[in-house]
């Protein structure tokens, strides 16, 4: 039930908050930064800083590109998503009735970002970025088994970054920035009046389980100060490595949830109780820190290998909780337990000619999703990356980019029980499982001055 929304120009910036988010690195965060990365993987993220979309995950690469440089990334990421059930029960016992879910719920989404920077002196680099690194967009049919735990879940965030970077020595460059994000969401789920008159009021108001349905829909926003820091150290004339950490962002979300309760029970019921009634909200979350480390090695002139291993503490995330200014409804608490996760990823990189440039890589990215707390807003699990992309130098100061990934999910698994958690006495149990793929397409144009 609640809440959660999230360019370098004012038309990009509309792109930006238009554009739906999906949840393709672990959680719900996005790892989309550019097709540069992506046709590595992301492998040597924060070491590789082969253009300026690297400041996102080092911004100590800055120093790597003199002069004045703009970037701009637009990522498709088409999402699959089915669930299949084993079985849907409410409190009392009786069968919920309803479709698998109305088909494909991961609804095909943009992720754009923009990059700029400027060397200011011989030693000294200033850029920014404008980048959503958290999206999750799911939608269910409003008549499915499940839709008593969610029917639409709808969290983005945009991050604004200005960063500066110094080149310490030959070999060591440090950068960092703040980052100002702005996040937004909408949670909506129904709302079983028909099982709350039994339970509760007593049969008082007539009401059957599963056939007195109505609505809860919750949104709000925030913006959230951080910062993130890197380095860049060249370790050898072929080697070089570096570390990239993005904080936390502490959010409190403010803003409204309203109910359509569906007719006459759940009038009753709200007339009753108070409860129901639309009101303002308040929600705590805790978006995660990363701690990304990497390694770019060449070869020779022509290839390059890399690596990259990042770490991000969704532990963080526990719960979930609606807190609303009618002090009739009671607070509504999606239980979360989120485990620290990791990811994974080699790569390599080949420079075919003086025009083209050709990448690969594949990638282990684990879920913090714990078997026991997975819920329909958030149906995530391990998935592997395959990933290729290419370059092609337009002029001597323009550059396009391609990257495609391949993930492949392994089978999620959801078991939902009342018995286990309070908080499911109305949402019901709900048994099953989903099978999730993705397509992730990355095209990128950067120019230099």
């Amino acid at each position: 039930m609640a809440s959660i929304l999230v360019k370098g120009c004012a038309g990009g910036l509309i792109m930006l908050l238009a554009a739906s988010g999906a949840a393709r690195a672990s959680g719900f965060a996005l790892r989309e930064t550019g097709a540069t990365g992506q046709g590595n993987a992301y492998a040597g993220a924060t070491a590789a800083a082969e253009d300026i979309t690297s400041m996102a995950n080092n911004p100590a690469g800055l120093v790597r590109h003199a002069g004045e440089h703009f970037s701009f990334t637009e990522t498709a990421i088409i999402a699959h998503g089915t669930f299949s059930k084993t079985s849907a029960t409410m409190v009392g016992g009786g069968t919920i009735s309803g479709s698998n879910g109305g088909g494909d719920i991961g609804p095909d989404s943009l992720a754009p970002a923009v990059y700029y920077s400027r060397q200011v002196a011989p030693d000294w680099f200033v850029g920014m970025s404008l980048t959503a690194p958290f999206g999750l967009v799911s939608k269910y049919d409003p008549t499915w088994v499940g839709r008593y735990h969610a029917i639409k879940s709808d969290i983005r965030t945009i991050d604004f970054n200005p960063v500066v970077a110094y080149r310490v020595s030959p070999d060591l460059s440090v950068g960092g920035g703040m980052r100002i994000a702005y996040t937004r969401g909408v949670l909506s789920n129904a709302v079983d009046f028909g099982t709350l008159d039994v339970t509760q009021f007593s049969s008082a108001y007539g009401g059957t389980p599963g056939a007195n349905d109505g609505t809860a829909t919750s949104e709000g926003d925030d913006i959230a100060l951080g910062f993130n820091l890197g380095f860049l150290y060249q370790a050898m004339p072929a080697t070089r490595v570096g570390m990239g950490y993005r904080s936390k962002l502490h959010t409190w979300l403010d803003g409204g949830a309203d109910f359509n309760n569906g007719g006459s029970v759940g009038n009753s019921i709200a007339s009753a109780s108070g409860a129901f009634r639309r009101s303002g909200i308040k929600a705590e979350i805790n978006l995660p820190e990363t701690l990304s480390a990497g390694i770019h090695h060449d070869i020779s002139p022509r290839l390059a290998v890399m690596a990259e291993v990042a770490w991000t503490a969704w532990s963080r995330l526990e719960e979930l909780r609606i807190k609303f200014d009618n002090t009739s409804q009671s607070d509504t608490v999606i239980v979360s337990k989120w485990n620290n996760s990791m990811f994974y990823s080699v790569g390599a990189t080949y420079k075919a000619n003086e025009r083209w440039t050709l990448r690969g890589g594949v990638a282990y990215d684990q879920t913090p999703v714990p078997d026991n707390t997975r819920t329909p807003r958030v149906p995530d699990e391990d998935r592997y990356w395959i990933s290729f992309g290419a370059r092609y130098q337009i002029s001597g100061n323009s550059f396009f980019d391609f990257g495609y990934t391949r993930l492949f999910f392994k089978e999620a698994t959801l078991s939902l029980s009342t018995s286990t958690d309070t908080n499911n006495q109305l949402r019901g149990n709900l048994r099953g499982h989903y099978d999730l793929s993705a397509d992730v397409v990355a095209v990128q144009y950067r120019m230099s001055f």
